[in-house]
Order: C-alpha cells, then sequence, then structure tokens
C-alpha cells in the first residue's frame, strides 16, 4: 500500500518529455508515502514488543529507503536524466525542466530527511541497530545527492555550451580589430548576456535556492570566466578593439554582479584589469603588471594574453615586459 498513490516505473509511458521527471516528485505523494511511515512507526511504538521493537524500525527505515529513496525519488531523478536533451544540442537549453527536477527533488530530500530525523532515529538510538540503519541511510542519501549533483553539473554544461555557441556564431571576425568602436556591446556580447539574465537567472531564482542556488552560481561564473577567456583568446585587438572588448568585459562583469558570489566577483575583476594591457602604452605594462588582481595571474597567461596585441611585433613589446621573477602572485 505505500506506493498506492505513485505510478509505478512500469506504468509510465517512454513517449513523455523530459519535464515529467519533475512532475513525479509532486508534494502529494511525498506526503502520503512519508505519512504511511510515519504511521507504521508511531503503531510499532505502541504494539510492539519492546525486545523487537528495534528490529521493526530497522524493516520501517528500510522500506522507507527503497519506497521512498529508490522508487520515488530516484527514479523521478533516473526519468528527468533519461530524456533531457544531449549538452551538445545546438537548441538553446530549456532550463525549466531541470529547476522543476532538481528543485522538487532538494525539497523532497530534505523533507524525507526532517521525517527520518523525527521519527526513525529517536526510536533506535542506543539500540543494536543504530549504526546499521544510518550506515543505510547514509549510502542511499548520498547516491541521490550525487544524482542531483550530477543533473546540476548537466545544466551548467548546457548553459555554458549555449554561449560558446552563441559566441562562436554572432561574434564578427573585425569586431576588435577594426578602426571604429562601437560605443555600445558587441551583439555577441547583448545575445549572451540577454540569454544569461532572462532565459536562466530570470527562471532559476526560485525553484532553487540555499546552498544549492550559491553552488549553481559560482560554477556557472566559474565555467562562463574560462568560456570567456577561451573565446577572447582567438582574437587579436587593436587600441579600438580592445575599447569594444573593454566595453563587452564591462557588461559581462555587471551580469555576473547578479550571481552575488564574490569568487566570481573576483574572477571578473582580473578580466577587466587584463583587457587594460591591451591598451595601455607599451611603456607602461610594466605599471600595471602587477597591479591589484593581477597579481594573482600567471605570468605567462599574462604575456599570452598581451600577445594578442596587433601592436605586439611592431612594437617589439617581448622586450618591454617584466621578467618571469619579477611577477609576484599572491
Amino acid at each position: 500500500g505505500c506506493l498506492a498513490a505513485y505510478p509505478g516505473r512500469n506504468n509510465i509511458s517512454s513517449g513523455i518529455n523530459a519535464e515529467y521527471g519533475g512532475q513525479l516528485l509532486s508534494f502529494n505523494v511525498t506526503t502520503s508515502l512519508l505519512d504511511i511511515h510515519s504511521k507504521a512507526v508511531h503503531r510499532c511504538s505502541l504494539l510492539a514488543d519492546l525486545k523487537d521493537r528495534s528490529s521493526i524500525m530497522k524493516d520501517i527505515a528500510v522500506s522507507l529507503l527503497n519506497n521512498f529513496v529508490k522508487d520515488h525519488l530516484e527514479y523521478a531523478i533516473d526519468y528527468y536524466t533519461a530524456h533531457r536533451p544531449p549538452v551538445d544540442s545546438r537548441n538553446e537549453p530549456v532550463i525549466g525542466d531541470f529547476l522543476i527536477t532538481v528543485g522538487n527533488a532538494s525539497v523532497t530530500y530534505h523533507t524525507l530527511e526532517k521525517c527520518f530525523n523525527d521519527t526513525i532515529l529517536p526510536n533506535i538510538t542506543n539500540t543494536e541497530v543504530q549504526v546499521e540503519v544510518r550506515k543505510i541511510r547514509q549510502v542511499e542519501m548520498r547516491r541521490v545527492e550525487e544524482k542531483i549533483s550530477s543533473e546540476i553539473n548537466h545544466c551548467i554544461n548546457s548553459i555554458v555550451n549555449w554561449v560558446k555557441v552563441l559566441l562562436k556564431s554572432r561574434q564578427e571576425k573585425d569586431d576588435f580589430i577594426s578602426d571604429g568602436c562601437l560605443q555600445q556591446p558587441t551583439g555577441a556580447c547583448n545575445e549572451v548576456c540577454r540569454f544569461l539574465v532572462t532565459n536562466v537567472l530570470g527562471t532559476m531564482n526560485g525553484p532553487i535556492d540555499g546552498e544549492n542556488l550559491q553552488h549553481v552560481m559560482m560554477e556557472l561564473g566559474v565555467r562562463f570566466h574560462g568560456a570567456l577567456l577561451d573565446h577572447f583568446l582567438t582574437y587579436q585587438y587593436n587600441v579600438v578593439g580592445a575599447m569594444q572588448l573593454i566595453q563587452d568585459v564591462h557588461k559581462y562583469t555587471a551580469t555576473v554582479k547578479r550571481f552575488k558570489d564574490p569568487f566570481v566577483d573576483e574572477l571578473f575583476e582580473g578580466l577587466n584589469k587584463m583587457c587594460n594591457l591591451l591598451v595601455v602604452d607599451p611603456d607602461q605594462l610594466c605599471e600595471f603588471w602587477n597591479l591589484g588582481s593581477l597579481a594573482h595571474i600567471d605570468h605567462g597567461f599574462l604575456v599570452q594574453f598581451v600577445k594578442l596585441r596587433a601592436d605586439y611585433r611592431r612594437n617589439n613589446i617581448q622586450s618591454k615586459l617584466p621578467p618571469f621573477d619579477s611577477h609576484v602572485r599572491l
């Protein structure tokens, strides 16, 4: 009777889309399953012989973990995983389906933890089954945590992959080497920021919160920063083009401010400082080299970045760079 309210694995059509994975984790099913097991715990505490009580409580705990974790929580996550689009999709990722699944899975996970702590643990404390039950729960719950973490990672990969697609398809070849500055961010930058603000941040706040949201924002910010660096390293920059790049980076920085993560803010502060190396007078490069957040960046990478200057060879900039041992990395 524990799964009476739950549509079992064999009853679900393979044609249903990924969004259904999140819908499987309904609040009614969750409360129904937990209520059944809570009542079983209560009956056991009232009716079971004292010598048999801990053993029966262990059976109830195992039943709860099997019925709730394996047949309900894990199944919904696995169903979503099997039906979600691949990371390398050429279509804009649908973040909403992910949020439904991971958001509901997180709520369900914490509801189960509370039920377990409030009903079962008090009845097995200082008994011979306490260690065994805790170990079983730890194994089951860790597996759920790993699956939720895997889905978060997949979502971030999908977002960053789409950012790369936008950058590659929208960035013009002469955006950073032309003689005229747009006086505004490039089309590629605007498209990327629109996607992040509207389609990612606009749907992410709410279904995911707390530590999960903080983790997603930091990880997304770090990978976004890496994707931008890889993209920038494929271009060459004259002074006007570097000014255009600085405008783009300012907008990217303003966008990631919404992530509300100090580490991500620090990464983009360093990116802004690096862009200044593309416009500063060659004779002043040494003065900027260890300035502020640049002191945290690898010397070799800074040299690689400066080589993107269109005047690198013409002005013999290599001879004007500070030696490796003068760069202070804090």
